[in-house]
């Protein structure tokens, strides 16, 4: 495994050790459609819950997906469920090696590439 600096993994890294990335959607629906839009948005694939809450917000949304793209395709997908008015998203970030643990260096000899990220 390889990690930055500040101890937290690559994302290419992360997806590549068979993790998955999650997101956070928080979305605004036209009234009176929350829970048909929220029945909608279940049946997209990579959707994992969709509850309808109470404030700011009509519904949160929780998403699974390998690579950023399809964090992209998902919320395309969302976007085009009848009552969806706007969205916003919420990139979960994974969890820093604990403080007590060994951190490898990113930056060793060979191993990265622009800007110190690792070739690939």
């Amino acid at each position: 495994m390889r990690y930055f600096s500040n101890g937290f993994m690559c994302w290419h890294c992360y997806v590549l050790a068979g993790n998955h990335l999650q997101a956070y959607v928080l979305a605004n629906v036209e009234p009176n459609v929350s829970w048909q839009a929220v029945g909608n948005i279940l049946k997209i694939e990579g959707v994992k819950t969709a509850q309808v809450v109470t404030g700011q917000f009509d519904a949160v949304i929780l998403l699974q997906f390998s690579e950023l793209d399809d964090l992209a395709k998902i919320i395309e997908h969302i976007h085009r469920v009848k009552g969806v008015l706007r969205t916003q998203t919420l990139l979960t970030v994974p969890q820093p090696v604990s403080a007590g643990g060994t951190m490898p260096s990113i930056v060793e000899e060979g191993q990265t590439g622009f800007d110190n990220y690792p070739d690939t």
